[in-house]
């Protein structure tokens, strides 16, 4: 980790990237770092900039937010001691090595895209391997409803530089570790359970309009409010290896429901599935006790879910 000679002096910041999270953190970094400072600069590079279709409005929005704009990596971005880079998952790699070229030792690349682990661990190599301060960053919440102050987990050698730096403009940062991969690691693991979520109330919402039943479904969920989200989480996952059967089931029924009333049951489906997995393994206790999380992760992991 280089730095610079004190962060405090840094006088020139950057987004790669000015959709909805781009926009939101250079609105960010214009408000609160800049202000109505004229020796801070804020860039921003938008290769779409050069599009017909989305050139002209990016154009616009760089103009309303006040933000130095242009369509391609250049010598600007030397000047820069830190860096949101906020493209796609896609376009990470390319953003990271295309801004590689021009950015100086110990500038702060804080790479704000969504990518597995090892990923970003790929990225985070080429970018130490020249000098580049990178940081790996999950957002934990849509940039629409927090603008720049969207909570962030921060990971990497220098997440803690980060993190002080970053503060003091509004920024909501918790750091995680000093490993690349953690926080692209937690976000990414944590979207099986939310997105997986997302697309099971699709199929039970619909289920339930057809029925008349919308309210009286969302009602009857309130079991879980007695209890953390995590603890209901940490209980399911215990309690899977004794009901799996029963369970499995329960959920054949409920594809007949799902069939009589003309849905097609992918997520459903999918459920027994996993739970016939889990029955076909055998796994049940012999002796009726509840194990502890880890043991179930470990008996899960190694007898039912197996490798690849």
């Amino acid at each position: 980790m280089t730095g610079a000679k004190n962060d405090a002096d840094i006088n020139a910041v950057a987004t790669l990237g000015l959709g909805e999270a781009g926009t939101a953190l250079t609105t960010g970094l214009v408000k609160d770092w800049r202000g109505d400072r004229t020796d801070r600069r804020v860039l921003s590079v938008d290769i779409a900039l050069g599009d017909n279709v989305r050139g002209a409005a990016i154009n616009d929005r760089a103009r309303n937010i006040g933000v130095e704009i242009s369509g391609e990596y250049g010598p600007a971005l030397s000047e820069v001691g830190f860096v949101m880079s906020v493209v796609t998952g896609v376009e990470a790699k390319y953003a990271a090595e295309s801004a590689k070229e021009w950015l100086e030792p110990g500038t702060l690349f804080m790479d704000v895209n969504t990518l597995t682990g090892p990923q970003t661990v790929a990225i985070g190599e080429s970018m130490l391997a020249a000098g580049i301060d990178y940081v790996d960053v999950a957002a934990m919440g849509g940039f629409s409803s927090y603008g720049h102050k969207v909570p962030f987990l921060l990971s990497g050698p220098s997440a803690e530089r980060a993190a002080a730096f970053m503060k003091p403009y509004g920024f909501d940062v918790t750091v995680l570790s000093d490993k690349i991969g953690d926080a692209s690691g937690v976000k990414i693991i944590r979207s099986v359970m939310i997105k997986g979520i997302e697309a099971l109330t699709v199929e039970c919402l619909v289920a339930a309009h057809r029925q008349g039943l919308v309210e009286e479904v969302l009602e009857c969920f309130s079991d879980v409010d007695s209890r953390t989200f995590r603890g209901f989480v940490e209980n399911m996952a215990i309690s899977h290896l004794v009901h799996a059967k029963r369970r499995m089931e329960e959920m054949e029924k409920a594809t007949e429901n799902l069939d009589e009333i003309d849905i097609k049951p992918l997520m459903t489906a999918s459920t027994i599935a996993s739970h016939r997995r889990t029955v076909d393994a055998n796994v049940v206790p012999p002796d009726g006790t509840r194990p502890t999380l880890e043991e179930t992760l470990e008996i899960l992991s190694e007898q039912v879910v197996g490798r690849g």
